[in-house]
């Protein structure tokens, strides 16, 4: 900046990966590249070293066919029709982490006893390759069918989406970091292989209020290739 150059290290390049989902109506919740949310303003200071692991994070829920999150009552997890989803593995990796001694919350509000060890609910950390290390979390409890060491393909189906951890409501968490901690690394820029771009959520309050969102079917529409979807917007990741 100020007429410096700023020299680019070629690991610092975006990895590629595949989606984690499958089906259309997905929205990209507190994703980038909004000055500040909760996950773009989220920091860790933890044993006296500050990390921002969830800069580059996208919470992944799922309009349903009345354009709503729910279609039922909003206090239910099954009112969320994405809920028990599939969760893909997006790209081969050996696991090295796993947590799945989380309860399931109830939709609607933030659960009180949250600590940072249990903020990501269920969860599962996969390695890779590069320093680079994919977190897939808030997942259905004794739905994981992976263990620590055990190597994966890419599309292997890891778990179920849930509704566990620090979370008002069913959805997938998904970033990659620097490290096998959620808590002790730092969030790596990523694009997805391929997607659709559906739309954008032109109302962010209808989304969180489970009401009618409103979608700019306009914006952001069509196919993209190696790209990071944007916030709020609606993609779809085809079969």
């Amino acid at each position: 900046y100020d007429g410096v150059p700023v020299k680019v290290h070629a690991k610092s390049k975006a990895v590629v990966v595949a989606p984690p989902l499958r089906g259309s109506g997905w929205v990209v919740g507190n994703g980038c590249c909004e000055p500040i949310n909760a996950h773009r303003g989220a920091t860790l200071s933890i044993d006296g070293t500050a990390h921002a692991a969830e800069r580059f994070a996208i919470d992944f829920v799922q309009l349903g066919a009345n354009g709503s999150l729910a279609q039922g009552d909003p206090t239910k997890n099954e009112s969320f029709g994405y809920y028990g989803d599939e969760i893909h593995s997006v790209a081969p990796g050996k696991v090295v982490a796993v947590q799945d001694d989380q309860p399931t919350e109830l939709p609607g509000a933030l659960p009180a006893d949250q600590t940072v060890q249990t903020a990501g609910g269920n969860y599962i950390v996969v390695d890779i390759g590069s320093g680079r290390y994919a977190f897939y979390a808030h997942m259905q409890p004794d739905s994981l069918k992976v263990q620590v060491g055990d190597t994966v393909k890419t599309g292997q189906v890891l778990g179920l989406l849930g509704n566990t951890g620090n979370t008002d409501g069913a959805h997938l968490h998904f970033h990659v970091m620097d490290g096998p901690s959620p808590l002790l690394s730092n969030g790596l820029p990523f694009v997805f292989t391929k997607f659709t771009g559906e739309g954008v959520v032109t109302d962010e309050q209808a989304l969180v209020k489970f009401e009618v969102a409103p979608v700019d079917t306009s914006a952001l529409s069509g196919t993209h290739s190696r790209q990071m979807p944007l916030n709020l917007e609606v993609v779809g990741f085809g079969e």
